[in-house]
Formats: structure tokens, C-alpha cells, sequence
């Protein structure tokens, strides 16, 4: 059966917020969209939780709940409960600069322990979720960590296949935590990692700049064993985007402690960056690099010694010539 809009209802009419059905709709309550839809409905109207409590035919305790909610949802302002500023939907423009997708974090909004149940009831692969998520972190889920999971799959728009891909790659580097996960979901969910393909790239690029950071570790005698969060995106960038190897990126290194007293990839970057933008690309590149830049040192300091000379022979011929006995 096919529905359709009965254009006689467009006559009167009321506002809702888009941020509410594209962001909340699958974890709101039957108390919550009913408060929503009275607040807005009477939008110039005082908002008294004992007059939409009669007018919805739910409990004013409830109805308090709802509005709190909504304060959360960053609908609506009040005195007691912080504002959410949920991110407005993108404008798109030209494409000539790429902006980056930002995320809030899953630590905010949390949905109830009641909205939890129902998730895992209405969709299955949800609860099934949980259970090969358990399995992988060796312990049973709580409220908050399933809380987290499915805001992971309903705000960050993480299938479930892609949240089991996230939590195997954490694991296998020894970073099983729930905040750790949190923050890998959030970045994954700003560069849109919504499928399995897109998972495994990413896990390949990872596990890679692991790899490359062992080897690095190595020559540099530093012990960390994982590079940072930050050190990661640098070697990313090295290695995928400029191409650079472990050597080249040692020899960064040794360039930034002949420059700097302590450890600064954003040194290195630029020392990178330089040689990336050269088309130097080994270790030979560079040095030859360096000798052309001392032999043209070397040319201007002769130049400059010659005029020099020059001149001072120019002035010694012009002073006066004194002999003796006269």
C-alpha cells in the first residue's frame, strides 16, 4: 500500500526541528515526541509540564523527563540542564576545499537503560552485536558500554559489521578500553567509514603505520611501542601521501635533533614536507641536495672574497705614493 500527504492538512501548519528526526527519532519515547509536538504546537505558549502532562495523558514526572531530554537534545534552553549545540546539517558548497566532518563526542546524550532494551528488541543484529563484541573483549557489556556502541551505530551511522571491524583492529594493538573504541568510532565516523571495504583500508593504513612506527622506534632507540594518536596521523601522511620509508623518515629525525633540543614531529613534517616538495625521495637525494647547496654557498662566499680583494687593491692604487728624500 502506497501513502501519500493529504495536501488539505499544508493549511495549518507547525515547525519541527530537523535535528530531532535525523538525530534522536530511533532512541525517542512515545512521552518525549508527544512533549516535543506540544512544545512546538504552542510555541508562544509558557511551557508548564502540569498542562502538557493533562493535554498528552502522561504522568508530569514523565513529562519533566521529556523536557529534560529535549534540553539535551539542545531543542530547548533551561535554567538547570546544559545546552547541547548539535551540529547543523552541512550547506553543500563548491568543491573546491574540502571540509572536514566533526562528530560530538558519545559522552553527551546517552539513551536509557529502557531505550537500550527496546534497540536490541526491534533490531536484532544490535544484540547480536553485543554478544561477538563480548566475545572479543573477554567481558560482558554494561548499560554504559552498550549505550556507547549504539550511539556509535545510530548517531556516528557505523553499521554493525564496521563497530565489530573497530573493536577487533583496537584489540589486536591492546586498546580494548570503551574510551579508547569511543574515540576511534567518532574519528571513523568523520571520514564516513560506513562500509566493510572502507573498514579494511583502514585497518590496512593503520596496521601499517604501526609497522612503520616499530621500524622508525627502532632506529631512533625510542621505546614506545604504538605512536600516538597525533604521531599516527604525521606517518600517515609520510607514508601514504609523500611516500616516504622508514629511512627517510629517521633521517627527518636526525635533522630535527641538529635543530631542536627534544622531539617535535612538526619539525619533522616540514623537513618532510621540504624534501616531498624537492622530489627527494632517498637518503642519496638528499645528500646530494645538501652538497649542491654547499657548492653554491661556497660560490657566493669566493664571489664575495673576490670583490673584495678587488676593491681593496682598486683603493691601494689610488693613495699616494711617498718616497724618500722628497
Amino acid at each position: 500500500m502506497a501513502y501519500t500527504i493529504n495536501p488539505a492538512v499544508f493549511g495549518s501548519m507547525f515547525a519541527v526541528p530537523s535535528q530531532v528526526v535525523d538525530n534522536n527519532i530511533k532512541l525517542a519515547s512515545a512521552s518525549q515526541l508527544k512533549t516535543l509536538l506540544w512544545v512546538f504546537r504552542h510555541a508562544s505558549e509558557p511551557i508548564d509540564p502540569a498542562v502538557i502532562s493533562k493535554e498528552i495523558n502522561y504522568a508530569e514526572s514523565d513529562v519533566c523527563d521529556a523536557l529534560t531530554v529535549l534540553c539535551e537534545w539542545g531543542v530547548l534552553n533551561s535554567d538547570s540542564a546544559p545546552v547541547v549545540r548539535l551540529p547543523l546539517p552541512e550547506v553543500p558548497t563548491a568543491p573546491a576545499t574540502e571540509v572536514k566532518k566533526e562528530l560530538p563526542d558519545l559522552v553527551s546524550v546517552k539513551p536509557s537503560y529502557e531505550q537500550v532494551i527496546a534497540r536490541c528488541s526491534e533490531s536484532p543484529e544490535i544484540a547480536h552485536m553485543f554478544s561477538d563484541i563480548e566475545g572479543l573483549l573477554g567481558k560482558t557489556l554494561g548499560y554504559d558500554s552498550q549505550s556507547i556502541f549504539i550511539m556509535m551505530h545510530d548517531q556516528y551511522g557505523l553499521p554493525v559489521e564496521v563497530i565489530y571491524m573497530l573493536v577487533a583492529h583496537c584489540v589486536s594493538v591492546g586498546k580494548g578500553n570503551i574510551a579508547y573504541i569511543s574515540k576511534v568510532g567518532k574519528t571513523w565516523g568523520e571520514k564516513e567509514i560506513d562500509t566493510i571495504e572502507k573498514a579494511d583500508e583502514q585497518i590496512r593504513i593503520l596496521n601499517s603505520c604501526i609497522s612503520l612506527w616499530k621500524e622508525f622506534a627502532a632506529m631512533a632507540g625510542i621505546q614506545n611501542p604504538r605512536p600516538t594518536a597525533s604521531q599516527s596521523a604525521y606517518l600517515k601522511t609520510w607514508s601514504v601521501e609523500m611516500k616516504f620509508n622508514a629511512e627517510m623518515i629517521y633521517l627527518a629525525y636526525e635533522e630535527m635533533l641538529d635543530h631542536s633540543g627534544k622531539i617535535s614531529f612538526a619539525y619533522m613534517n616540514k623537513v618532510l614536507s621540504n624534501w616531498h616538495s624537492k622530489g627527494l625521495k632517498t637518503p642519496a637525494d638528499v645528500e646530494k641536495d645538501k652538497q649542491a647547496f654547499r657548492e653554491k654557498n661556497q660560490k657566493k662566499k669566493d664571489s664575495d672574497t673576490s670583490y673584495d680583494m678587488a676593491e681593496f687593491n682598486r683603493r691601494a692604487d689610488s693613495l699616494p705614493v711617498y718616497k724618500k728624500g722628497v
